[in-house]
């Protein structure tokens, strides 16, 4: 329930303004109505009232009293005003009339009025009881005949028998302005069930929550942080700074004991271990404040062991979604609306692009889209396993099968995936003898561990991920065209970033975003110039580069903007080539296009250029063996 009083301004208009309010009145809004002269004891108990309708000096005095309030001027215009003057003219025909009120803009109007209500005008200006009094006595001695004014100035007129005319607000101004404020009440009543819903929720959490500003001075805390730090025993503990409720929290931002978003710190409590949680809270350019969440430790241990559990029950799971997959290009669009139309079939996918596109992203999102999204999602890299430990790891053993066996056996990740999705990243770098072995487990949905005669049915989809050109590998005989035409019953092939040069900035802002906050940092701003030269490169690491680049202007760089010679400093792009149609051999699908790399550089280890475009040495190898071969 929101309060409202509105003071009218003379009481002959309390019925007028009764009759309103019963109209308007509601369950959520409550309002009253009273006329006052002077300065009543009145004005000092509207506590319980949440939206104040006054004007005049009664208007002035509330505000002065309450500045925390909602209170609305109830304000005449120009109208108001030339009515009292034209009704003064015919009551008590004067020469000369004297204005008294706050007349704030109206020196430039005087003459005009004046020559409406054929009277010389003289303006008297009035902000509160002791100015009314003086206004009255200057007209008495300035010679007006009479006077047109608000309700203070009128009852003292009244009292000295001096003629006056009160300035009486039109029923539409004073309805509008009663309308302004219930729909501030409203307003109010809507802000105020919001609290009111976020302090349940708080108050029901297990845990000590309270919120701080960007300089650690304590905002709110609910209940259980009330008994937890003893908030009872101190009554100024709002504003106060949260270092002196226990000398072992922090806040995002502090310089004296910095911390970051996310990060959690033990502290002792009563002589009791507990866990300290920070996350920053957002506002829209910068962050606002930290929400700091206080849990027991032997809380905390518990939970963790249950969610273990659970996570043992259900089986490793996708981390990304389409949502996370930022796609300004029209053809980076096109591929992700073919991605999610492939993650309604149940189809093998086969994703082709080069190293660092984003194709396990795509993969990710594929699962989490599917109707396999609440079933395990297991990847693999297998250019990373020798041929002995990868077969080991797609299709399990029995104990002692081969030396250094577990003595219980092992489960093999198509076990694992079953009834999911199986992502086999690298699938051009396994061993032709192994391919033999993976087509059949794909043909007959089953696999054998190895030292075992048992077949195990399994139910799984697969996702497979290649930068390499598998046809160029038939040809060269290093993979198997059935297991191919097995493994593409849906291709989707992902453009490299130097053919999407629109997605560089967003891609870029959105990673300094993160990464930013992660370290509790400014975000940088990139300038104009420092945009077009990263748009120009040609990104031969293409995403997985670019969030590199990134990762070292947020730990590097202190400036609010991020220039071209920054750009420099933490990585050499001159000589570097820039972004260009790039010339492929005869029969060489453009999707399989080698990335351009930099020209050799004396004095550089392949170690370095490696780390320069955010690749390994074995990938850094296979692409300058792939493009001394088209030359």
């Amino acid at each position: 329930m929101v309060n409202v009083i509105v003071f009218a301004p003379s009481p002959d208009q309390l019925g007028y303004i009764g009759d309103l309010l019963r109209k308007l009145q509601t369950d959520e809004v409550r309002i009253d109505a009273m006329h006052h002269f002077g300065s009543p004891e009145i004005l000092n108990h509207l506590n319980h009232y949440d939206v104040i309708i006054a004007r005049g000096i009664t208007y002035q005095m509330l505000c002065g009293r309450y500045p925390g309030k909602h209170i609305t001027h109830l304000n005449f215009d120009g109208t108001d005003i030339l009515s009292a003057l034209l009704e003064c003219r015919e009551s008590f025909h004067p020469g000369k009339i004297g204005l008294c009120l706050h007349h704030e803009g109206l020196e430039e109007v005087l003459p005009g009025l004046s020559e409406l209500c054929r009277a010389e005008l003289r303006l008297y200006n009035v902000v509160d009881e002791q100015t009314a009094c003086e206004a009255v006595d200057a007209c008495r001695r300035d010679g007006m005949e009479a006077i047109v004014s608000g309700g203070t100035v009128s009852n003292i007129c009244r009292e000295q028998g001096f003629p006056c005319t009160y300035i009486r607000i039109r029923p539409a101004t004073l309805e509008r302005a009663i309308q302004e404020a219930l729909n501030a009440a409203r307003l109010i009543n809507t802000e105020r069930t919001k609290t009111n819903i976020i302090r349940m929720i708080l108050d029901n959490s297990d845990d000590a929550v309270m919120a701080v500003d960007e300089t650690g001075h304590i905002l709110e805390a609910n209940g259980q942080a009330y008994q937890l730090y003893g908030l009872a025993f101190l009554s100024d503990w709002k504003g106060g700074p949260v270092q002196r409720l226990n000398a072992g929290l922090t806040f995002i931002g502090s310089r004296e004991v910095p911390c970051r978003d996310g990060e959690e710190k033990l502290v002792t409590i009563g002589g009791q271990k507990y866990y300290v949680r920070y996350k920053l809270i957002s506002g829209e350019v910068s962050g606002a404040g930290t929400l700091i969440t206080t849990s027991a430790a032997s809380k905390i241990l518990q939970e963790e062991r249950q969610i273990r559990k659970s996570l043992a029950r259900k089986g490793p799971t996708a981390k990304y979604t389409f949502r996370s997959i930022i796609a300004v290009n029209p053809e980076m669009r096109k591929k992700l609306e073919i991605a999610k139309k492939f993650s309604k079939a149940d189809s093998d996918v086969l994703i082709t692009g080069e190293t660092g596109t984003g194709k396990e992203h795509f993969a990710h999102s594929i699962h989490s889209a599917s109707g396999r999204m609440a079933q395990p999602f297991v990847a693999i890299n297998c250019a990373t396993l020798p041929e002995s430990l990868l077969e080991s790891e797609l299709f399990g053993y029995e104990p002692g099968s081969f030396s250094g066996a577990s003595r219980e056996g092992r489960m093999g990740l198509f076990e694992l995936a079953h009834r999911g999705t199986i992502f086999l990243d690298e699938i051009g770098e396994i061993p032709v003898a192994l391919q033999a072995k993976l087509l059949r487990v794909l043909q007959e949905k089953e696999i054998r561990r190895i030292g075992s005669a048992a077949v195990i049915p399994i139910d799984v989809r697969v996702i497979a991920a290649t930068n390499v050109n598998i046809r160029e590998q038939i040809a060269l005989g290093k993979f198997r065209s059935d297991l191919l035409y097995r493994l593409n019953a849906l291709e989707i092939s992902i453009p490299p970033l130097r053919e999407r040069p629109d997605d560089v900035i967003p891609l870029m802002e959105g990673q300094l975003r993160i990464l930013a906050a992660g370290l509790g940092k400014q975000v940088p701003k990139l300038t104009q110039e420092a945009q077009a030269l990263l748009c120009r490169y040609a990104w031969p690491g293409n995403v997985r580069e670019l969030r590199n680049i990134c990762e070292r202007l947020v730990v590097l760089s202190d400036a609010a903007d991020v220039t071209v010679e920054d750009l420099n400093e933490l990585h050499s792009f001159s000589g570097v080539p820039l972004a260009a149609p790039i010339s492929v051999s005869a029969g060489v699908p453009p999707a399989f296009s080698p990335p351009v790399l930099p020209p050799s550089q004396p004095g550089k280890t392949k170690q370095e250029i490696a780390r320069e475009l955010g690749v390994s040495r074995t990938t850094l190898w296979r692409m300058s063996k792939r493009q001394e071969g088209l030359k």
